[in-house]
């Protein structure tokens, strides 16, 4: 990890080259500190904040952070950071090259999805059900379809014993993020790694994968998926959205 110069901001690459036009820094700012990012048109920045507190300003919009939220300014050239004395921010700063389908794409999104910054925490945003899960699993979408061309994100909850059971997507690149407490293993094919907080992992594209969790242990990550096309979008329909009625 690189400090960069007197100032308290340290970064580093991570999964270089691991998934074609994404680019991935964590990014760590040491308070007190005031910093602004410069960002390029024609790539799409996802922000995903990890540990420690700040604020995000991006033109005269003010946003608090907090762990696991994420931020994603679309309409803005540069953003800045805050972060107060005796704090530290760690963030995934991820970049992602539009296409020219992209580009297209999104002018036919919904207006309602256009957001100047789409900002969430990830416990706000909206549950659903899937197959491969138990029902005492808690999945949620943190960043649907139709707001980002080709990529979602998504979040997956549960204690021990339990298990996400094996599937495979050969039509998309795909990320986890161990969250708070997260203690797992992941399953490849035939290989087999423990998964932690904190830590980032690539999921072979196409291989057949599952995750467990032992008794006693917490399974909690983020899925990030990176579409190849817009057709193979049509795999989040097998997510089941619950509805308010039904969870409350």
């Amino acid at each position: 990890m690189q400090m960069t110069g007197d100032k308290q901001i340290f970064s580093e690459d991570v999964l270089n080259g691991e998934i074609a036009e994404i680019y991935i820094k964590h990014v760590v700012y040491a308070g007190p500190i005031m910093e602004s990012v410069n960002l390029t048109e024609g790539y799409v920045n996802i922000f995903l904040f990890i540990k420690g507190t700040g604020i995000l300003k991006a033109d005269t919009l003010t946003f608090h952070l907090e762990p696991e939220t994420i931020a994603i300014p679309s309409a803005f050239r540069n953003v800045s950071f805050e972060v107060g004395e005796n704090d530290t921010l760690h963030y995934l700063h991820f970049v992602n090259k539009l296409s020219p389908e992209d580009l297209e794409d999104l002018k036919t999104f919904p207006e309602n999805n256009k957001y100047d910054i789409y900002f969430t925490r990830f416990s706000d945003c909206e549950a659903y059900t899937e197959k491969i899960k138990s029902p005492n699993t808690v999945s949620r979408t943190v960043l649907p379809a139709d707001i980002i061309p080709r990529v979602s994100l998504g979040t997956v909850e549960t204690q021990g014993l339990d298990a996400v059971g094996a599937h495979e997507h050969a039509m998309l690149d795909q990320l986890f993020l161990g969250l708070t407490d997260n203690d797992v293993t992941v399953h490849a094919d035939d290989v087999s790694v423990k998964f932690t907080e904190y830590s980032l992992l690539h999921i072979p594209i196409g291989s057949s994968h599952w995750v467990t969790v032992e008794e006693n242990k917490t399974m909690y990550y983020m899925w990030m998926d990176f579409f190849l096309s817009r057709e193979g979008q049509e795999w989040l329909k097998t997510h089941k959205p619950i509805s308010k009625d039904m969870s409350s």
